[in-house]
């Protein structure tokens, strides 16, 4: 089963996606649950944040939760998705705005980075096409934003616009998060 969180910045989508595998896990112990960080730490604010969230995860679940910190030279999305696709597996997924703005910032240009993204953004959308795992997946919603003021900005919020309606369709379940409040809308 793939299922997407949506919401805006700061939405409670976090916690709702994590509250959403305690109680699969719940329902389904057996299931060996997975918690893949799309986020690099570089920056004060981010790296604190991290921690933030490491420190949740680990009071949230007593049981052994494998993280996987995408670092994107060794670690990517696809790789740690292609090896724990099994059916015993839940993944979840935080979140899908971090991986996009990675492969837009890169130091390339901005052509080659949307070359880049394209094929992994295709790479994606075909794993979850055969995913034999249950997943979750987080992303922020941009359709609610401002229109960017550089060229970056507006390709960011197209790219994930885009991707976001491209995992919704194939998901089972998208929720969308709003003040806390998770509510189905598919």
């Amino acid at each position: 089963m793939i299922q997407l969180l949506i919401g805006g910045v700061r939405s409670g989508k976090s916690d709702a996606a994590e509250n959403l595998l305690i109680q699969q896990l719940a329902d389904n112990p057996s299931l060996h649950p997975a918690y893949i960080a799309t986020s690099v730490a570089f920056g004060e604010e981010t790296i604190s944040r991290i921690q933030q969230h490491q420190k949740t995860r680990q009071s949230r679940f007593p049981q052994v939760l494998s993280t996987y910190e995408l670092d994107y030279k060794n670690t990517d999305l696809l790789s740690v998705l292609n090896l724990l696709n099994t059916p015993n597996h839940i993944l979840l997924i935080e979140c899908l705005s971090t991986w996009v703005g990675w492969y837009l910032s890169v130091n390339k240009s901005l052509h080659e980075n949307l070359l880049s993204f394209e094929q992994q953004k295709e790479s994606f959308l075909s794993f979850l096409q055969s995913a034999t795992c249950d997943v979750i997946i987080v992303s922020g919603e941009v359709g609610c934003g401002l229109i960017g003021e550089t060229p970056l900005q507006r390709r960011y919020a197209d790219q994930l616009g885009e991707l976001n309606q491209q995992v919704a369709t194939l998901a089972d379940r998208v929720f969308v998060v709003t003040a806390g409040i998770k509510q189905l809308i598919k």
